[in-house]
């Protein structure tokens, strides 16, 4: 499903990657605002997934890529300037060969709602647990995406 404000500009970087980054215009935001995470899919395996499961997936995914950036950025409350807005939203997830797949589309916008980095991206875990978002295995990965996100950042900014 379409989540990114526009996939015009990602490019192909490995077989489960498409990226964009503009780094002079994601240089001008120096603070992140990390909206509520999407939860997009409605079922998993066959079975629905419940509200109280997709907010928990939600709430784990925002706490973790939340706690990243503000451990090198300032943590913004609203849009504004020098604000860059972190979307991010979880579009698919499954199992395959005992491992938890996801599927994730994020990008940072600027205070102009002009796109400045997006990224698709199709990831494994190391082995599927019920109940993920509990699990150490989930955190790593999306403890790995907001590193990625965060070397980003930096790049941009020359640090």
């Amino acid at each position: 499903p379409d989540f990114l404000t526009t996939y015009t500009h990602l490019q192909k970087v490995d077989a489960t990657t498409w990226r964009y980054i503009s780094p002079p215009l994601l240089a001008n935001c120096n603070k992140f605002m990390v909206s509520p995470v999407k939860v997009m899919f409605t079922e998993f395996q066959g079975k629905p997934l419940t509200e109280e499961q997709r907010q928990r997936s939600s709430d784990f995914v925002r706490q973790a890529v939340l706690a990243n950036v503000a451990a090198r950025y300032p943590v913004a409350m609203e849009t504004g300037p020098e604000v860059g807005e972190i979307r991010l939203a979880i579009t698919e997830a499954y199992r395959t060969g005992g491992k938890l797949g996801l599927c994730v589309q994020g990008e940072i916008l600027d205070n102009s709602n002009t796109q400045v980095a997006a990224v698709l991206r199709t990831e494994l875990s190391q082995y599927y647990a019920p109940g993920w978002e509990d699990k150490d295995t989930a955190r790593q990965m999306v403890d790995q995406w907001a590193q990625r996100l965060i070397k980003v950042i930096d790049e941009a900014h020359g640090r």
